[in-house]
């Protein structure tokens, strides 16, 4: 029997076995606003690894990027909280929003990576999963505040959101 080489696209995505939990990067974003990172960061990881994005290692260095910088963001944070540098409400609602813009340009970048992929996905029969909203309205208000409270620790809220 002969062997027969197929054509690929580079860029093309390579589903395997995961592939039935691909959902389009709108719901981990989004996810990231509502929920928090803990949901947003692993799902966008896992989106990657179930469509065999041809950019999973830069997306998966950017989860760890996203999840390592919001650590030492909030350490940074509570660091300058305890050392009285951050005396006023108002210091602390901007020091917070740093950490808060951070994650949030993290979930955008990502979504734009994932995007062109999840559409060349489907564009060669690629099923998306229809259970994103669902998964985003559990997470937000019924599974956020028991992850959150897991740990009585400030910084891993702060991460964790």
């Amino acid at each position: 029997m002969a062997t027969r080489s197929m054509y690929r696209l580079e860029d093309e995505p390579r589903p395997g076995p995961l592939a039935q939990l691909a959902v389009s990067p709108f719901w981990p974003l989004l996810a990231m606003m509502l929920a928090g990172s803990w949901l947003g960061l692993p799902w966008f990881a896992l989106n990657s690894v179930a469509v065999g994005s041809p950019t999973r290692t830069r997306e998966l260095v950017l989860v760890a990027v996203g999840f390592l910088g919001s650590l030492v963001l909030a350490m940074m944070v509570l660091h300058l909280w305890e050392g009285g540098y951050l005396t006023t409400q108002a210091s602390i609602q901007y020091a917070l929003l740093v950490l808060l813009i951070w994650k949030l340009a993290i979930g955008y970048a990502l979504f734009v990576q994932q995007s062109a992929t999840i559409e060349l996905y489907q564009y060669y029969g690629g099923v998306l999963s229809r259970y994103g909203i669902a998964v985003v309205a559990v997470a937000s208000f019924v599974v956020q505040d028991r992850v959150i409270k897991v740990l009585p620790s400030l910084l891993w809220q702060l991460v964790m959101q």
